[in-house]
């Protein structure tokens, strides 16, 4: 069976929809026909959903672009409309529960639905999922579509804090007797873009993220998980469960079509309650945590710009006040030679 056949026979895709409510309905449905563009080739019509996240004015945009694939392929893809806002998480959870529930493929792709997540990378990524599957003899696998490059799509400060995210996620993880098996990723870089949107999971993979999401939302709803744990809280979780992570690269924009990303005004808090969130979850003690938060604030180069190590001493704070209602330790020194 060719790689494609195997696609359309076998993976879904779930799309999260939202946009700003003063997203003209034109400009919203250019961005979800281009993303709709040619799904067919590689994924049954049957096998896709979209998921409108409490946006009133996607809604219309999404009924015409799903009803041009049905004009093409002669049959739509699903459309769920949720009228609570429940953030990315809620609407990806919805949406691999959808496709666990009602389809029996055995892979499944989310994209977001402005058109940054090309088409054409879905089956080189599902290729990887495949050979480590069958290499690796088990299903906890997930795929994730790398950036090149995270500075590019998102600004400076957002790529210097992402990939913080990932050096201390991953180095948590081993220092508590979970080490992560990188030998999938480490060909792109040496943290994996984790918290990239472009992902492919195996069934079991899939159900273990949308589960996760879940109980996040259940045990601490006061700190809305859902708005902004989907890529951080389900990466944490299946790692912490022993599952593989396999990167391909993938294409983005030089800078984002949209962003749905709300700590723009305050990424010392946007960034630190995922970071106390990982110390809670896993019951991180602090003597441990320390010193890897300390070492990637001090790798990370956005220190150096101005009011960059401002905001990283900022995190500090929101790390141990919300990790461990506590104070932190005397910050890391600066201005040595090097």
């Amino acid at each position: 069976m060719t790689l494609s056949a195997l696609a359309r026979e076998r993976l879904g895709m779930t799309l999260a929809v939202w946009f700003a409510p003063d997203t003209p309905s034109d400009i919203t449905l250019q961005f979800l026909r281009q993303t709709l563009d040619d799904v067919e080739l590689f994924v049954n019509p049957r096998h896709c959903v979209l998921v409108v996240d409490g946006c009133p004015t996607a809604v219309e945009p999404a009924q015409e672009a799903t009803g041009a694939v049905a004009q093409r392929c002669g049959v739509a893809p699903a459309l769920v409309i949720n009228e609570v806002n429940e953030g990315q998480g809620g609407a990806v959870a919805c949406g691999l529960e959808w496709l666990l529930e009602n389809t029996p493929v055995q892979y499944l792709c989310t994209r977001d639905a402005d058109g940054d997540h090309d088409i054409y990378d879905v089956p080189q990524l599902l290729r990887r999922v495949l050979e480590v599957q069958q290499q690796e003899r088990t299903d906890a696998v997930f795929g994730v579509g790398v950036r090149g490059d995270l500075h590019r799509p998102m600004g400076y400060a957002r790529g210097e804090l992402e990939a913080v995210l990932n050096e201390v996620t991953l180095m948590t993880l081993t220092a508590i007797g979970r080490p992560p098996n990188l030998r999938y990723c480490r060909m792109h870089g040496p943290w994996p873009d984790l918290q990239s949107g472009f992902k492919l999971y195996t069934r079991a993979t899939a159900e273990l993220a949308a589960r996760s999401l879940r109980h996040a939302h259940h045990r601490e709803p006061h700190v809305r998980p859902l708005r902004w744990g989907v890529q951080f809280i389900t990466a944490a979780e299946l790692l912490y469960a022993g599952a593989i992570p396999v990167t391909q690269h993938r294409l983005t924009y030089d800078q984002q079509p949209q962003t749905t990303f709300e700590g723009a005004g305050d990424l010392a808090r946007a960034y630190g309650v995922q970071l106390a969130w990982l110390m809670r979850r896993f019951a991180v003690p602090p003597d441990y945590a320390w010193p890897i938060l300390d070492a990637a604030l001090c790798g990370t180069l956005y220190g150096t710009t101005p009011g960059g190590w401002e905001t990283l001493m900022a995190l500090r704070e929101v790390v141990a006040q919300e990790g461990w209602g506590s104070s932190p330790p005397p910050a890391p020194r600066r201005g040595a030679m090097f």
